[in-house]
């Protein structure tokens, strides 16, 4: 019996569009996840927890305060005064402002109410406190 050798020099091919596709999807996923994680998070703050907790369907004017009393609003550090102006030139050209406060859980509850009135005064009717869902 006689036994050929077949042997075919075959180079093995690189396939770049599965490639393209997987660097594509990857970007994609990442442009996407980055979204998701830009959220007004630029002081250290802990929400207290809420069972009423519901997730906003508008964007509204975020006003943060910390434990120690900063006030950012949109990720601006402002004191009371220019947070206090700001809100009065917003709410005279929106009557329809929205409000959500964000404050720490330690922070005092006097400070809490100062910003809470400030926010009165300055004509924002629509004010939503900021809290964590529990469980």
């Amino acid at each position: 019996m006689m036994f050929r050798n077949i042997h075919v020099n075959r180079q093995p091919k690189f396939m770049i569009i599965p490639m393209i596709d997987v660097v594509f999807f990857l970007l994609i996923f990442f442009m996407m996840n980055s979204m998701q994680t830009m959220t007004q998070r630029a002081m250290s703050v802990q929400l207290p927890q809420a069972s009423s907790a519901e997730a906003q369907t508008q964007m509204p004017i975020v006003i943060t305060v910390d434990a120690v009393g900063h006030i950012m609003v949109d990720g601006k550090s402002m004191s009371f005064a220019d947070a206090a102006a700001f809100f009065k030139e917003k709410a005279a050209t929106n009557p329809n402002l929205a409000v959500v406060l964000q404050a720490d859980k330690t922070t005092m509850h006097g400070q809490v109410a100062a910003v809470m009135d400030m926010l009165k005064t300055a004509g924002v009717k629509k004010l939503g406190i900021a809290a964590e869902k529990k469980g």
